[in-house]
């Protein structure tokens, strides 16, 4: 029999409904799990939101007060979907408790922070997942693999972006993305540290970085309704300064001696989801966009001189985690299937009694690429992700 796992969340908005639909549907499209979710708990500040939505999304209660949660006995796993800045407090208070904490990104705003929080969870010996969901594309495991097996051979170069333009509009309202408080760094933390994951689960640890940030729409209108993505403003509103950066790019070195090159900017007009990244080897190279995430390009230097160029590769069922959606290749899968394979890990890692990827550990290299970027562009010069 699975274990059951008694879920309680912590955020009700877009991301806390993605979580627990994508824990249902991880039961319902893989068919069998080692571990199964029971949705005991949920909570959000607004209490009448969080009333609203326990109803609609099953669960057997809800509070406005978080600490409610972690001290609960029958919660096994804190789901934590709040804003960056609360994450380190909510997660090491649960961590403490024994809970397994499923985060979303980024892991917290400070590496130091981050740190703590990896250094509890190892402590503790629970199961931890961030939620850097575009990892989880069978297109993602598939490259990996060819890393991996040495079938690109020496990497010798990265190249990542996400540009985005939901932000290019100067009327868009000010919100907790654009708070240093709430949200730590701008474009760097929020877009740039999914372009980080790609790398540093794809080539390897981050030995040092240079760069620069910038904002180029100093003030936006404040809120006149919604949050986060879904802040509106009238026109009329009195203005706020943003605090953080709107557009980013840096150097990289990794460890292993690969070189890398990572842009992104959330004011990137024309552009709605321009996450990509190029891995360069010496016996081949590989190319994603999410604007066309159930596939790859693939090039091989070892095919005949005379066939040899980018190739598109289709998700096909032997690439992990694809065959549960479709038995046919070439059907497109969606962000969302991406939330179901990434509930689908955290349920698998705790049934299975073994570590979820990416871990808390994975969070805080985020973290610490993120915070030595900000340093570089400060003080103007090549920083050591060890000094941070």
């Amino acid at each position: 029999m699975p274990r059951t796992l008694r879920i309680g969340t912590i955020g009700a908005g877009w991301m806390g409904t993605a979580h627990a639909v994508a824990l249902r549907q991880a039961v319902l499209v893989f068919g069998s799990a080692p571990a199964v979710p029971e949705f005991h708990v949920l909570c959000d500040k607004r209490t009448d939101v969080a009333a609203a939505e326990a109803r609609r999304l099953g669960f057997a209660r809800w509070t406005g007060d978080w600490r409610e949660v972690v001290d609960d006995p029958a919660v096994d796993v804190v789901d934590l979907t709040t804003t960056n800045e609360s994450h380190p407090e909510i997660a090491l208070a649960a961590l403490a408790r024994g809970k397994h904490v499923w985060c979303e990104k980024p892991l917290a705003n400070a590496a130091a922070d981050a740190l703590a929080m990896t250094r509890a969870a190892e402590a503790a010996g629970v199961v931890t997942l961030v939620g850097y969901n575009y990892l989880r594309n069978p297109a993602i495991a598939y490259v990996r693999e060819l890393i991996r097996a040495g079938e690109l051979g020496e990497i010798t170069l990265f190249r990542g972006t996400f540009d985005i333009d939901h932000m290019a509009d100067p009327g868009m309202a000010f919100s907790w993305r654009h708070d240093r408080a709430l949200a730590g760094t701008g474009a760097l933390g929020d877009t740039g540290s999914h372009v980080l994951a790609f790398a540093l689960a794809l080539v390897g640890d981050i030995d040092q970085v240079v760069g620069h940030l910038a904002t180029f729409i100093p003030e936006r209108p404040v809120a006149s309704s919604g949050s986060g993505q879904t802040a509106r403003a009238r026109g009329d509103e009195p203005r706020r300064a943003v605090e953080n950066d709107d557009v980013c790019q840096f150097l990289l070195r990794f460890r292993n001696g690969a070189m890398g090159v990572i842009e992104t900017s959330r004011i990137a007009t024309g552009r709605k989801l321009w996450l990509t990244f190029e891995v360069q080897g010496s016996k081949g190279s590989a190319f994603f966009t999410q604007e066309r995430m159930s596939e790859i390009q693939l090039y091989r230097a070892a095919d005949p001189p005379a066939e040899r160029g980018w190739k598109t590769v289709l998700l096909h069922p032997a690439h992990p985690g694809y065959a549960a959606f479709s038995p046919i290749q070439g059907n497109a899968l969606g962000y969302a299937d991406l939330k179901v394979l990434e509930a689908r890990e955290l349920l698998c890692a705790i049934g299975e009694g073994r570590p979820a990827d990416p871990d808390f550990r994975f969070g805080w290299k985020v973290a610490q690429a993120v915070d030595a970027v900000e340093r570089s562009a400060k003080e103007r010069r090549w920083v050591a992700t060890a000094e941070v």
